[in-house]
């Protein structure tokens, strides 16, 4: 399977409805774009924030999660033919 990327202005990523049958995901669902290098990972977002309950003391977590954030905030999609 190929997929075309486009880009857009929104937080909408499109997928095929193939893949998205092969990742078990549901129209509408909510993930968590991660990116690595060249590799893209999605994560269900009720699954990465349920980390939130399991480390609700953990004073490095607040810091990464915030560091996180920023960084997403900062980061913009390069451009792409």
């Amino acid at each position: 399977m190929s997929v075309v990327v486009k880009s857009t202005s929104n937080d909408v990523i499109f997928l095929p409805a193939q893949l998205m049958k092969e990742l078990n995901l549901s129209e509408g669902e909510e993930v968590k774009p991660i990116v690595e290098g060249q590799t893209l990972r999605l994560a269900r977002l009720e699954k990465f924030l349920a980390l939130r309950g399991a480390l609700k003391d953990d004073d490095a977590f607040d810091d990464a999660v915030a560091s996180l954030q920023q960084a997403w905030e900062k980061w913009t999609l390069p451009d792409i033919a």
